[in-house]
């Protein structure tokens, strides 16, 4: 009989204890590059920079052509009145004649000075005016006159002693003076008043109304004598020439009365505009 050997395998042992750690190895070589990878999300928005240096300014560009009118716009409302301006000289100017006085109120200007002429007391007929006769007067030689004449004397104030002339102005001659405002064109005269009707009127002088006596011979006109008369030098005699006397109201005679008053002196005022 042969030997037989049989291998006979026993039960597995128990694991020995861990080798000692080997060596690295060697770095592999590079692989490839891989495939893109997808983009990814957008980032949030950075802050804003800091604004930078203002540039310099650019040079002028050439001037361009015209271009064509536009159409005309609508008609703008009217504007505010502007400032009144300063007043013109009126066509002509007012003239009117200062009696009692040789000089002119307000900015009036002087075109002559006289003497206050008219018809005599004792006399019918003449003129029934007064006349401011010039100082210098002009005579034609070859026109004398002898008879058959109008005479024209000096006016004398006949005031007497009422208290509202001074008290040596009775029988003193009158003056006069024609006076011009330029920048005005009319002229009133308004008895019983001493002041003009509104702003539009320029005062230019107050007085009393005077005219002849009522039993003269001869009927006059009556005129605005100044407050403050002035006297011809050397003529305080009474020639019973031509005369101006104070007018006065009876209330019984259809005069208002109130606001007048039996036996005063009217009043008046010369005005121009």
């Amino acid at each position: 009989m042969s030997d037989v050997c049989l291998n006979v395998v026993g039960p597995p042992d128990l694991p020995g204890p861990p080798g000692v750690a080997g060596r690295d190895g060697r770095d592999g070589e590079n692989g490839r590059d891989g495939a893109d990878g997808r983009d990814g999300a957008d980032g949030l928005p950075g802050r804003d920079g800091a604004d930078g240096l203002p540039g310099r300014d650019g040079r002028d560009g050439e001037k361009g052509a015209a271009g064509n009118s536009g159409a005309q716009g609508n008609e703008g409302r009217a504007g505010e009145p502007g400032p009144k301006g300063d007043p013109g000289d009126a066509a002509g100017g007012a003239v009117y004649t200062r009696w009692g006085r040789t000089t002119c109120g307000s900015d009036a200007v002087l075109v002559y000075k006289g003497f206050t002429g008219g018809s005599r007391r004792i006399i019918k007929g003449g003129g029934a005016n007064y006349q401011c006769m010039a100082y210098d007067a002009e005579h034609n030689s070859h026109n004398t006159i002898n008879t058959n004449i109008s005479i024209i004397a000096g006016t004398e104030y006949q005031t007497y002693n009422f208290g509202i002339f001074r008290s040596f102005a009775h029988d003193q001659n009158a003056p006069c003076a024609v006076c011009q405002a330029k920048t005005r064109s009319s002229v009133i005269m308004i008895p019983g008043k001493r002041n003009c009707p509104d702003n539009e009127w320029t005062f230019e002088y107050e007085g009393y109304l005077m005219s002849g006596f009522s039993d003269d011979n001869g009927k006059t006109t009556f005129e605005c004598i100044d407050a403050e008369p002035e006297y011809r030098d050397g003529e305080s005699a009474d020639d019973n020439g031509s005369g101006i006397f104070f007018n006065g109201v009876v209330c019984d005679k259809g005069v208002p009365c109130p606001p007048y008053k039996s036996n005063n002196a009217i009043t008046c005022v010369v005005c121009t505009n």
